[in-house]
């Protein structure tokens, strides 16, 4: 679709239908097509928590309550924090890490361009030294946080750091002709 040939009034149309959508979201149930269509529709707080429920939802999850400050679901008797993010920019963006959280795990979704999808367990230490290595304060500069214990991370992952996660690989990810990515 190019839209540098659609009229204004085509264009006004769409984003009315995009709208209509956001209000009646359904849930298509094809994960990559569920993933397609949040991405379109949805906004990142929307889609983000969509995403999350969706995944513990498909694989009979048990959620956890965020006033736990336990992660977002149990597996096996580990408690996970599940994070989501789709590619830009030949890289994803992982928001709101919270090392301090009482959590054995981390499952990070990584979403490619093709809208197929990676999913990396990794152990709450490994995770750890990747923040440290990769990572920065989402809130805040580095002498603001001196005294704060409870420091919300962010952590970029370029495509040419992938090698680094793929010990972590699950067996839920998807792949296009043999080959992810």
């Amino acid at each position: 679709m190019d839209l540098n040939r659609l009229t204004i009034d085509d264009k006004v149309t769409l984003l009315e239908f995009i709208n209509r959508q956001k209000k009646n979201f359904q849930e298509p149930n094809d994960f990559r097509e569920f993933l397609i269509e949040c991405k379109l529709i949805l906004n990142p707080q929307s889609y983000g928590a969509r995403i999350q429920n969706r995944w513990i939802r498909d694989h009979l999850y048990e959620p956890v309550s965020s006033s736990l400050n336990l992660g977002d679901y149990i597996d096996s008797s580990l408690y996970v924090e599940f994070k989501c993010s789709y590619i830009s920019n030949d890289g994803w963006t992982l928001l709101q890490l919270r090392p301090y959280q009482s959590i054995h795990r981390y499952d990070i979704l990584l979403i490619d361009d093709k809208y197929n999808h990676t999913l990396y367990k990794i152990p709450k230490e490994s995770m750890e030294d990747l923040i440290k290595k990769y990572g920065g304060a989402c809130h805040g500069t580095k002498d603001s946080n001196i005294l704060n214990t409870n420091i919300e991370y962010r952590m970029g992952i370029q495509k040419t750091r992938l090698h680094e996660f793929e010990r972590y690989k699950s067996e839920t990810t998807t792949e296009t002709n043999g080959k992810f990515f």
